[in-house]
């Protein structure tokens, strides 16, 4: 077997075995119940694992020719939310069809991976470089992440902006352009904080000194880190955690999932989870490391800071290394559209690989006719 078809095998069993421990968490989230967190995941893991299949047998080039069509209909989603979204617990976020929730600045981000790698495919060296092309890649990450924030959702437009960055800091050469814009965003950041919400204030203030408020903003971090501390090396037992099942720990089935995990199985399964993610990683560089197709190899890209910024911001959240922003951790949180958009990114991931096949295939086939 070759190496890309190790690579292949590999991201499937790793995502399955990523999603096997959600189903467990999911299932003690519920006190030991399948409804209705387990149930829900295992039912859109299921539909959205075959699309991931049938799009590895699409080749990528389908996915760079309509790339700007998945970004325009992710957009116009966003824009449906401020006119027919459902209204929860403060936030516009959902537009509901029936009994179905969809959440569309997931898939936004997948969108603004394929239109962004799209861009910046058809650009020659010494255009990528010129500030007039950098300022239309900007308008393309700037839109979603203005439409996100009136909803309002922090954390999703810093995902955002984190695959946006990638992206360009993979795409330009010239390190000047680097250095003004990298300067630039670093001196933009203290600009936020007067166009940040009383609780987004209240969520930084409180992350700076948990004392700030302990029963109200800085409850959850607080709780989260008991229950993770309390799990010592090898847990307390399968749905046996005393902050999840009594109530304690928040959201423990969405933001706080990995808590969960880490009071029922401890330092053991904790790291259980970041080995099968850091494989993750490595899986998806390798992919972007092999790709000849430059469409390919940013896509990949995007989809490396899709989950890595997911993973370093929910998990640093959930031990107190970051503020409470509220971001999932993709196949271990509750949710249809955050797994959804997951299962796409891995679908355009096995795409990538196959396509990559054929051409090592072809190459080969046709180096056999000239002899």
């Amino acid at each position: 077997m070759d190496k890309l078809r190790k690579i292949h095998w590999v991201l499937v069993v790793n995502v399955i075995a990523l999603f096997c421990i959600g189903i467990i968490v999911q299932y003690s989230s519920a006190g030991g119940k399948w409804m209705p967190f387990a149930i829900h995941q295992l039912v859109i893991f299921s539909l959205f694992f075959l699309l991931a299949i049938a799009m590895s047998f699409i080749e990528i080039e389908f996915y760079l020719k309509h790339a700007y069509f998945f970004y325009i209909a992710a957009a116009t989603l966003l824009l449906l939310v401020n006119f027919l979204g459902a209204h929860i617990m403060g936030a516009t976020r959902w537009i509901k069809i029936g009994s179905i929730s969809l959440q569309p600045s997931e898939f936004a981000k997948v969108g603004l991976i394929l239109a962004l790698a799209r861009y910046f495919n058809k650009q020659s060296i010494y255009k990528m470089m010129e500030f007039q092309r950098l300022f239309k890649a900007f308008i393309i990450i700037f839109l979603p992440v203005f439409l996100v924030l009136r909803q309002p959702n922090l954390g999703t437009a810093m995902i955002m902006l984190f695959i946006g960055a990638s992206i360009i800091f993979t795409s330009i050469i010239k390190r000047s352009h680097l250095i003004v814009f990298g300067t630039l965003g670093i001196l933009a950041i203290p600009s936020i904080w007067p166009f940040l919400r009383p609780y987004h204030k209240q969520r930084i203030l409180s992350f700076l000194d948990s004392s700030v408020d302990p029963l109200g903003i800085g409850y959850n971090a607080q709780q989260s880190q008991i229950a993770i501390g309390s799990g010592g090396g090898l847990g307390k037992g399968f749905v046996s955690g005393s902050q999840t099942q009594l109530g304690f720990l928040p959201e423990k089935r969405t933001d706080f999932a990995f808590a969960v995990l880490g009071e029922e199985w401890g330092f053991l399964g904790s790291m259980a989870l970041i080995f099968l993610y850091t494989t993750l990683f490595i899986i998806i560089f390798s992919i972007a490391y092999r790709s000849k197709n430059y469409f390919s190899k940013l896509v990949s890209i995007g989809i490396f800071a899709f989950f890595g910024a997911h993973f370093f911001i929910n998990i640093g959240m959930t031990i107190g290394l970051l503020p409470i922003i509220g971001d999932p951790l993709p196949f271990l949180s509750y949710g249809g559209s955050t797994t959804a958009a997951s299962l796409i990114c891995i679908g355009l991931l096995l795409s990538s690989v196959a396509s990559e096949e054929d051409l090592r295939l072809s190459a080969r086939f046709h180096s056999q006719e000239d002899l």
